[in-house]
């Protein structure tokens, strides 16, 4: 599901950079970058953070088809790289940022379609009627030793990603500041993954402040830091 992602996200951006005047080879090139570094850093973000089981079991760090990648961290390495990249071949960034922002947004959904096939990110216990029962060799089931009905907060993420790449198209027919775009996703996605991980299982390791999450903690201050830039932008088109 990462892989069709990634083909799907790259199909559409490759014909939004049309509209955007970037040759299409610049997206064709960057999306290589960006699926190598953010399976990377993704993955180095899991290590790391199950550091006890990966330092006894060191054959276990390559198995990325096993599932283990934290969105954040993927998501960090690939902004970081794909600048650097877009530096080098001397590209408008922030038209860049702007073409691939539906692109991560509706691929983040696919993904997560894979989370649900994989077992894994699944939600805290429910009584509702579309909770979700995983098989009992599925993550879920070893996290509560038994098999019960739970939140399916992939499914959740997925129709939240939808909804976010419907959004960034309509608003895209606005007149917006360059980078405007990638500024709202990171506005979006900061705040619903903020809400949604009150409804998602963790060990309690994961809440490390105010019985917040570090990926709450890292949405909220993601969603700041949005609300920051997209005035920066506004401002810095003023001026100009």
């Amino acid at each position: 599901m990462v892989a069709i992602a990634f083909v799907v996200g790259t199909w559409i951006a490759e014909r939004r950079a049309i509209k955007y005047e970037i040759p299409k080879s610049i997206i064709s090139d960057l999306s290589l970058v960006l699926i190598i570094a953010a399976i990377v850093g993704g993955r180095i973000s899991y290590v790391v953070e199950n550091l006890d089981y990966y330092a006894k079991s060191p054959g276990q760090i390559f198995k990325v088809w096993e599932g283990g990648l934290i969105f954040y961290g993927g998501f960090a390495a690939a902004v970081l790289f794909g600048i650097i990249f877009l530096k080098k071949r001397q590209v408008n960034v922030l038209k860049v940022i702007d073409i691939v922002a539906p692109s991560v947004a509706l691929g983040l959904g696919i993904a997560r379609i894979g989370c649900f096939l994989n077992g894994c990110c699944f939600g805290k216990h429910t009584h509702l009627p579309w909770g979700v029962i995983f098989p009992a060799d599925s993550p879920a089931g070893w996290a509560f030793g038994k098999v019960i009905r739970v939140h399916p907060t992939q499914i959740y993420e997925t129709l939240a990603a939808v909804c976010m790449f419907l959004i960034l198209l309509t608003v895209e027919k606005k007149n917006r500041p360059n980078g405007y775009l990638f500024g709202l996703f990171l506005a979006l996605y900061g705040g619903w993954r903020f809400f949604v991980d009150f409804l998602r299982h963790y060990d309690s390791k994961a809440y490390v402040l105010l019985g917040l999450t570090h990926n709450q903690i890292t949405s909220m201050s993601l969603f700041l830091f949005s609300l920051w830039f997209m005035q920066f932008l506004y401002k810095k088109q003023k001026k100009t």
